[in-house]
C-alpha cells in the first residue's frame, strides 16, 4: 500500500499522521515539491481537498482529509494498541481526541495564529483565548495527576493528537509561568515528545522561554524630497510607494448599533448556574437580566430581533451520518472553521441519535437579520446545512432553541448524545 502525504515542513496536524505510522508500522511517503499557496491550488489537489487545506493523506483507493481523520485512518491500519483493548478504551480514546481538538486546538489557534500574522490580530481575543485554555489545561492536568498517559498505561491515538496539538503553545506562547499551574501537562507532554516514535518526526524539542509576542507593522517613513543638485538641476523624485490597502471592513461593524451585547450573551451562558440553567440563561436571553458573577453588576439586555436573528441549523447529508466520532468530528472542524467570525456569531451545535444515524442539528444567533456574508464566503460547511430562520415570537420555536441551548436529554424528540457550544 503507497501512502502519500502532503503537507508542508513543521505541519503540527501532519505529525499526528506520521507518529501514528510510527507506532503502527506503516510507511507515508510525504509529496515532493509540495509548496503550499502553490501546490494546494491546483486542481488536482483541489480534487482531494476541496477546499485546498491540508494535510492530505493520498492512499490507493482513494483521498482523506482532514487531519484527526488521516491519524484515524493510520491507526487502524494495523492493530498495534493506538485504539486501546476494549471498546470502552476505544470510547475513551476518541473523547479525549475530541477534548484536544475543540478545548485545546481551537483556543491555541486563536492565540497563536494572530501573533504570526495569519489571522487579524485582537487583543480581547486573545485573552479570551488564554482563559479558556487556561480552563481546558487545568482539565487535562487533574487527569494527568493519576494517569500517565490520557488512556490506559500506554501512548495511544488520543495522546499523539493531543500532543501534536499542545505542540504550538509548548514552542510558542507557553513560557515557564504559563506553565506552572500545570505541572502534570508539561511532564506528560515531555515524556511523549522523547519517545522514539516522536523524535523520528519532530526531532529534538525544547520548551518555549520567551514566548512570542504582537508586534504592530511600523508606519513607513515619507520620503524627503532630495536636494538640489548644483547648477540648479533638480533630482528625480523617487515614485511615491502606494499606500497599503486598508483592511476590510466587516460589514457587520456598519450595522446600525444594537443594545444587545453578544459578549454579556455569552458571559451570561457561561456562568448560568447548572441547578437553574433553564430559568437564567434562557429566560435572561429572552428577557435580560443579570449575568451572573459579574463583580461590576453587569446586564444583558435581551434578544434583540432588530439587531441580531436567529437560525436553525438542519444537517442535509444525515443519511451519511453513521459513524459517532466522525460526526463528532465533523461538527467539530465546522466550528474551527467559524473561528474567525466568533465576535457577531454564537451557537449550539447538537449531534442526535436516530437508530443507526447520527443527525445534526442546531442554533445559531447571528448579528443582522441574514447569515453574514462573510460566514458564507469563508465558511464552505455553511452550505451543509439547511438554514431557516426563525420567528422569535413563536412558541414551538422558542421551545426548541431552549431545549439546544440547556442541552437536555432529549432534542426533537431523539436521543441528543453530544453538544458543541460555540462561544
Amino acid at each position: 500500500m503507497t501512502l502519500t502525504l502532503f503537507s508542508f515542513n513543521g505541519d503540527k496536524n501532519a505529525y499526528k499522521a506520521l507518529v501514528a505510522a510510527k507506532y503502527n508500522g506503516v510507511d507515508i511517503e510525504l509529496a515532493k515539491n509540495f509548496e503550499l499557496g502553490v501546490s494546494n491550488k491546483k486542481p488536482e489537489f483541489l480534487k482531494m481537498s476541496p477546499t485546498g487545506k491540508v494535510p492530505v493523506l493520498k492512499t490507493s483507493e482513494g483521498a482523506i482529509f482532514e487531519s484527526n481523520a488521516i491519524a484515524r485512518y493510520v491507526a487502524r491500519i494495523t492493530d498495534k494498541g493506538l485504539y486501546g483493548a476494549t471498546a470502552l478504551d476505544l470510547g475513551v480514546i476518541e473523547q479525549w481526541i475530541d477534548f484536544c481538538t475543540n478545548e485545546i486546538d481551537a483556543p491555541l489557534l486563536s492565540w497563536v495564529l494572530p501573533l504570526q500574522g495569519v489571522w487579524p490580530y485582537n487583543k480581547a481575543k486573545e485573552d479570551a483565548a488564554k482563559e479558556a485554555l487556561k480552563k481546558s489545561l487545568s482539565v487535562l492536568n487533574e487527569h494527568l495527576k493519576k494517569n500517565t498517559f490520557l488512556v490506559a498505561n500506554r501512548i495511544t491515538l488520543a495522546d499523539i493528537v493531543c500532543v501534536c496539538n499542545l505542540f504550538e503553545g509548548m514552542k510558542s506562547v507557553f513560557d515557564d509561568s504559563f506553565r506552572k499551574p500545570y505541572p502534570c501537562v508539561e511532564r506528560y507532554f515531555v515524556t511523549c515528545v522523547n519517545q522514539p516514535e516522536f523524535k523520528q518526526v519532530i526531532g529534538s524539542f525544547e520548551l518555549c522561554k520567551t514566548p512570542i509576542k504582537f508586534t504592530p507593522k511600523k508606519k513607513e517613513k515619507k520620503e524627503q524630497p532630495k536636494k538640489k543638485e548644483k547648477g540648479g538641476k533638480k533630482q528625480e523624485a523617487a515614485a511615491p510607494k502606494p499606500k497599503p490597502a486598508k483592511p476590510a471592513k466587516n460589514p457587520l461593524d456598519e450595522l446600525p448599533p444594537s443594545k444587545m451585547v453578544m459578549d454579556a450573551w455569552k458571559r451570561l451562558y457561561s456562568c448560568a448556574p447548572a441547578n437553574d440553567f433553564k430559568n437564567v440563561a434562557c429566560g435572561r436571553f429572552w428577557n435580560g437580566g443579570a449575568v451572573p458573577k459579574s463583580t461590576s453588576g453587569e446586564q444583558f439586555s435581551g434578544f434583540d430581533p432588530e439587531g441580531y436573528s436567529i437560525w436553525f441549523a438542519d444537517y442535509k447529508y444525515n443519511e451519511e451520518n453513521t459513524v459517532n466520532f466522525m460526526v463528532m468530528n465533523k461538527v467539530g472542524g465546522f466550528l474551527q472553521r467559524m473561528e474567525p467570525h466568533r465576535k457577531h456569531c454564537f451557537g449550539v451545535m447538537c449531534i442526535l441519535q436516530k437508530e443507526k444515524l447520527f443527525p445534526i442539528v442546531g442554533v445559531w444567533v447571528f448579528r443582522g437579520q441574514e447569515i453574514p456574508p462573510n460566514v458564507l464566503a469563508e465558511c464552505g460547511d455553511v452550505e451543509l446545512y439547511n438554514w431557516t430562520k426563525v420567528d422569535h415570537k413563536d412558541e414551538k420555536a422558542r421551545a426548541r432553541i431552549e431545549d439546544m441551548f440547556c442541552q437536555l436529554d432529549v432534542v426533537d424528540g431523539l436521543d441528543h448524545i453530544d453538544c458543541k457550544v460555540f462561544k
